[in-house]
């Protein structure tokens, strides 16, 4: 009888963990990106990395990336995180696996860590001393792609939100030159 029972539980316990197994692989394989790349500059950090997945009709991308300005070019070590969301208006395939994306439009948000940024103005300042959060950007970007099998090159010419803002409010003093920022990336596409 104990052997019995402990013979069912075993199985029960088998069964429950093969239909996880199954559930698991299926998960994996819809969270694996679909590309993992490197990104010089663009507002986000001096060296940025991360992941993207791309959307089935290849026309949408998401991207999750670390940013890191060494203490060098900055007075501490700045940390960040961006997500950041394409779209690919004019993509063209063409023969033996080249793959240009002519117009790429996207947007990202991004979070600066640390002590030195904040999301909400703290009390040592007065009202108003900033209208906007140090910690959070806001980016536009427009730029291309340029693939050949499983690797690709792009660059984003873009603008931030803060910058924006400081352009319409000192039309005399920013140049529009001034708002502009570029970042050039290489893409490993996994899958």
């Amino acid at each position: 009888m104990n052997k019995t029972l402990f013979f069912l539980i075993f199985q029960c316990c088998f069964l429950v963990s093969g239909a996880q197994i199954i559930k698991l692989d299926t998960l994996l394989k819809i969270i694996t990106p679909n590309n993992v790349k490197i990104q010089y500059a663009g507002n986000i950090g001096m060296f940025s990395s991360g992941i993207g997945y791309t959307s089935p009709n290849k026309r949408w991308e998401g991207n999750l990336l670390y940013g890191y300005v060494p203490a060098k070019y900055a007075v501490e070590p700045i940390h960040s995180a961006t997500i950041k969301g394409k779209f690919s208006s004019l993509l063209r395939e063409y023969a033996d696996g080249f793959e240009i994306k002519w117009l790429q439009i996207g947007l990202w948000y991004n979070y600066s860590f640390g002590d030195p940024y904040f999301f909400k103005l703290p009390s040592y300042y007065d009202s108003g001393y900033y209208y906007f959060s140090t910690a959070v950007n806001v980016g536009l970007t427009v730029g291309s792609e340029f693939r050949y099998k499983r690797w690709g090159l792009y660059y984003e010419l873009g603008t931030t939100e803060k910058r924006t803002i400081n352009y319409v409010k000192n039309l005399k003093s920013v140049g529009f030159n001034e708002i502009w920022n570029i970042g050039l990336g290489a893409i490993y596409y996994i899958k």
